[in-house]
């Protein structure tokens, strides 16, 4: 009976949060370059678990027809902005000191990048935020920037890796380098500026 009442309480709380959450998802995601993109919360039973007794499932459609499940329909750029989106609701209620993101950008460029390079940010002014990225536009936006290569041992066959904190020129030149390839033009260098702010 016990079991029972608290999976009912927790059925009433997922089912009265659900819409707001969608809603509040729906908006981060149309904030991200997908105006028409529709977020839900499918809820559904399941036997009774420490879980509950919900099935919870996140559908989506960015078209704003026919919302499946997300991992049926969502291309990888969509994912990145899905996933930004659901790491930038959570930093907001969880409290969390860092977090740390793995190529989060990944699918995406230009101006969504640029986007979500400033959520990242806005993610920053409450907590500590690590992105490790290749795009410029995401890179250009950190306060502090730091390289990390990976020297193989010919001898040993033991690959070190190195961290490299990057300030002044070595910054400008670094994000050049992630716009214009191996060979750094005039171009690059203050496309690199630019994006820098300097």
């Amino acid at each position: 009976k016990e079991l029972d009442s608290a999976a009912d309480s927790l059925h009433d709380s997922r089912l009265a949060a659900s819409v707001p959450f969608a809603a509040q998802m729906e908006e981060l995601i149309h904030s991200l370059e997908l105006p028409y993109a529709v977020f839900e919360v499918a809820l559904s039973d399941v036997p009774v678990s420490a879980s509950g007794k919900d099935g919870v499932a996140f559908r989506f459609s960015s078209t704003g027809k026919n919302a499946v499940d997300i991992a049926k329909c969502a291309s990888g750029g969509e994912l990145s902005r899905i996933m930004l989106a659901l790491k930038a609701m959570r930093a907001r209620f969880a409290n969390m000191p860092t977090m740390i993101f793995d190529e989060i950008d990944t699918g995406v460029s230009g101006s969504v990048a640029d986007k979500m390079g400033s959520m990242i940010c806005k993610m920053g002014e409450k907590m500590q935020v690590f992105a490790i990225t290749h795009l410029p536009q995401v890179a250009a936006k950190g306060s502090a920037h730091y390289i990390v290569s990976k020297e193989m041992d010919s001898a040993t066959s033991k690959a070190t890796t190195r961290i490299e904190r990057l300030d002044g020129d070595s910054r400008i030149l670094e994000v050049a380098r992630m716009l214009s390839g191996s060979s750094l033009t005039d171009a690059a260098i203050a496309n690199a500026k630019s994006l820098l702010s300097i």
